[in-house]
């Protein structure tokens, strides 16, 4: 015959055991709610990061064209005689 002290037992195991596949359980869903909801912003994030992937070598392309250009002045600017009048 079982004794109270049995079914405590019991009880402490089952307890245990439900509580574990509960917490598994909510945790899948819950990743699960986590992807789905992150994929859009994931892909918006990419979306942005080609952007300004795209600006920043425009913009570097453009200094650094204005930066040979600016060389080129300068060595002309040396190399030509200063006129005072």
């Amino acid at each position: 015959m079982l004794t109270k002290q049995d079914f405590r037992q019991i009880k402490s195991i089952v307890d245990t055991s439900v509580e574990t596949k509960l917490e598994e359980k909510l945790e899948e869903k819950l990743e699960e709610k986590l992807v789905k909801k992150l994929k859009p912003i994931h892909k918006k994030l990419n979306a942005m990061q080609k952007s300004l992937d795209t600006t920043i070598k425009y913009f570097d392309t453009v200094t650094t064209n204005h930066e040979k250009r600016l060389t080129i002045v300068e060595k002309k600017i040396e190399t030509l005689p200063f006129v005072s009048a």
